[in-house]
């Protein structure tokens, strides 16, 4: 499965900061992933466009941050949109 069979096919990338599921009070830093905002009330997260990679979803309570968020280029298109 891949990241765009769970929601629409709008992905972004960035690092991530989400609180580690094991311990709540501690920050897990997910640097140069895949992002998708969904589905509603969760983030989509995949560390690359590979067919094996785990995708990995998180309440968005649980999301700290995200930085240098960009769009990802998917298969087809340029890194820069075309630009």
């Amino acid at each position: 499965m891949d990241i765009t069979t769970v929601n629409d096919r709008h992905l972004y990338q960035g690092r991530v900061v989400v609180q580690d599921p094991a311990d709540p009070s501690r920050p897990l830093e997910l640097p140069a992933q895949v992002i998708r905002f969904g589905p509603a009330g969760w983030l989509t997260v995949v560390s690359a466009l590979t067919e094996d990679a785990e995708i990995e979803v998180y309440p968005t309570g649980r999301v700290l941050a995200i930085t240098d968020l960009r769009e990802a280029a998917t298969a087809g298109s340029p890194p820069d949109g075309g630009a």
